[in-house]
């Protein structure tokens, strides 16, 4: 999907992460001003949306991992530390990969993920997920793997797990 687009959509897909996070309207408001701001103005911004019909049940977006933005210093010092400084080059910021909650389970969000795979330009992605989600189960089995498993972001007690995809050599 291309910007505009994207930017247009962005009051659906804000309230598809509501539904799908079960947020109160704050976040849902944080998201969607964040998701305008990326999307907007970062490098390599990509949105992917999945529709059924006419309704619109899922989205990924993310953009070139770029180490002066706010979540990759976040996740730079504890991603060296664990040996994986090589995952910091050629990357893919998966910021969010949502699914409204009456289409999770249907293969959605594993068509949202394997599309953004196969047709990025980038040799890895990665991604910060609840450790004790579900969603964590997907990214294994679509082959991501744990880098740090038990990451905590700075000033909070708010727990990730940090994995990253990378592409096989043909």
């Amino acid at each position: 999907m291309r910007r505009p687009e994207a930017l247009e959509l962005a009051p659906r897909l804000a309230g598809i992460y509501g539904r799908a996070m079960r947020r109160e309207a704050e976040p849902v408001d944080h998201f969607e001003s964040t998701f305008r701001r990326c999307v907007g103005e970062y490098d390599g911004a990509t949105v992917l949306v999945a529709s059924r019909g006419e309704d619109t049940v899922g989205f990924l977006y993310g953009f070139d991992l770029q180490l002066g933005h706010w979540w990759p210093q976040q996740i730079e010092g504890p991603v060296r530390a664990a040996g994986h400084g090589h995952w910091l080059t050629e990357a893919f910021e998966l910021v969010e990969l949502q699914v409204t909650p009456e289409a999770q389970g249907l293969g959605v969000g594993s068509a949202l993920l394997s599309r953004q795979l196969s047709e990025m330009p980038h040799q890895r992605a990665l991604l910060a997920t609840d450790p004790d989600g579900r969603a964590r189960m997907l990214y294994r089995r679509i082959g991501f793997r744990d880098l740090v498993p038990d990451f905590v972001y700075a000033g909070t007690s708010y727990r990730a797990t940090l994995m990253g995809w990378e592409r096989r050599a043909s």
